[in-house]
């Protein structure tokens, strides 16, 4: 069985270095340039091609949890597993929407 890995931002496949989950294959998704203004929607879409399973089990570190989970809304997935993320916009604090809202 294989578990697909999305790394937080700024980060690459390290930060999985120390993961041993006996049994299963890990396998990175890397992340490509977004376009300019690209919908969150949207860019799960692109790294939808990188899955090569049906049913998948899907997981993500801070912002890769957030892909995870808009790539679990267009492909049926197994499961989802998220380390240090949150499950919906309203999880995000306060100050950090503030922040993002400001550019």
């Amino acid at each position: 069985k294989k578990i697909y890995l999305l790394s937080g931002l700024g980060a690459d496949h390290r930060v999985f270095d120390y993961l041993e989950l006996s049994g299963y294959h890990l396998q990175h998704i890397k992340w490509t340039q977004p376009r300019h203004k690209e919908p969150i929607e949207d860019y799960a879409k692109r790294l939808v091609s990188q899955i090569q399973d049906q049913n998948p089990i899907l997981l993500g570190v801070s912002f890769g949890g957030i892909m995870a989970i808009e790539i679990a809304k267009l492909i049926k997935v197994e499961r989802i597993i998220l380390i240090s993320s949150v499950r919906t916009q309203r999880e995000i604090p306060f100050y950090y929407r503030l922040i993002g809202s400001l550019g």
